[in-house]
């Protein structure tokens, strides 16, 4: 019988549940043993595993972040040398690493010493160069929606300027799709150089007209000009948002506009995972299993629209992915 570990590497993302269920009933199928080892890596050094089974991830698949626990720990020069005991020490075949880039990396590491392993993307930025998408971006962006949805109506209500901070830096899909499908008036993201008169001129001709309220949605630790924020007077340590609404104040001010900052932070990880995260990351460690019974290794698991591909590893496997240009520039037929 072959046996797998399974860990997670980076931040949690909902859907990770359903690809750690998927990866325990595929191997059963398969007469693979799987591993559940927890909070990555250091779990792993500290032999924090079990041997999972049907009972273990019953009940799963609609639970947000990872029964397994995570750390942002990737193994580098003689701590590799200790996972590569680990690894012979269980017996363990395989390792599938769910994550994002440090996951990514932690891959890489591991292949230059002969451990082998496949990744399961999951990540909520979807920024991964060699995927559509990753588990935890749908429920993510799905987030993004309903906090603009939410705030919409009291925006119109107090005839405000909505400042609303998302994560994804700097790839801009959490920004940009999320403030897509949010209806939001203007969209800032690491995509591209922020446009603060075309910013100021959509929200001028919103309040002159009978829309008196505007949602911005700025993508967390966005670059802003310097000379924007000598203009506004600002700290180093201020975020980008703040730093967006002070200037819409600066120069609106004889429009009265007041302005109201949200940093949605945490709650676009969190909650239960929607449907298409879990159906892609059921997809994806049913098929990394699969892999592992054929002996193919050292390849990240992806999709392309719906289809499940194979890609070898490479340093290029932790480069990030921006927006889609088509998308990007769908968001201007909005404003």
């Amino acid at each position: 019988m072959k046996r797998i570990g399974v860990l997670c590497v980076g931040n949690d993302s909902p859907g990770i549940n359903s690809a750690i269920r998927a990866a325990v009933v595929k191997g059963l199928d398969l007469d693979i043993e799987v591993m559940g080892i927890r909070d990555g890596f250091e779990g792993f050094l500290k032999d924090n595993l079990d041997v999972l089974l049907r009972p273990n991830v019953s009940n799963i698949l609609h639970q947000g972040g990872t029964m397994l626990g995570t750390s942002l720990f990737v193994p580098e020069g003689e701590e590799l040398n200790r996972v590569k005991e680990k690894v012979e020490q269980y017996g363990i075949s395989t390792l599938l690493i769910i994550g994002g880039r440090l996951a990514a990396r932690s891959a890489i590491n591991l292949m230059k010493i002969g451990i082998p392993s496949i990744i399961i993307p999951a990540t909520i930025d979807n920024d991964l160069s060699f995927t559509d998408f990753s588990i935890g971006f749908f429920t993510a962006i799905e987030n993004v929606k309903n906090a603009l949805d939410v705030l919409h109506s009291t925006a119109e209500s107090h005839h405000r300027v909505m400042l609303v901070e998302t994560m994804g830096k700097p790839s801009g899909w959490i920004a940009v799709i999320g403030g897509l499908a949010g209806g939001a008036d203007y969209i800032i993201s690491s995509a591209e150089k922020p446009n603060f008169d075309e910013l100021i001129e959509i929200i001028r001709k919103r309040y002159e007209g009978k829309k008196r309220f505007s949602l911005v949605v700025v993508e967390s630790g966005v670059e802003i000009p310097e000379e924007i924020k000598k203009e506004c007077k600002v700290s180093e340590k201020e975020s980008s948002a703040i730093i967006v609404g002070r200037y819409i104040e600066k120069h609106l001010k004889e429009l009265g506009i007041e302005w109201r900052y949200t940093n949605l932070g945490y709650l676009q990880r969190g909650g239960s995972p929607s449907a298409m995260d879990r159906i892609i990351a059921t997809q994806m460690a049913s098929h990394a299993v699969e892999m592992v019974k054929m002996g193919k290794v050292y390849h990240a698991v992806g999709v392309k629209g719906f289809s499940i591909t194979e890609i070898p590893y490479s340093d290029t496997i932790v480069n990030y992915r921006p927006v889609d240009y088509y998308l990007k520039e769908l968001t201007k037929l909005f404003y």
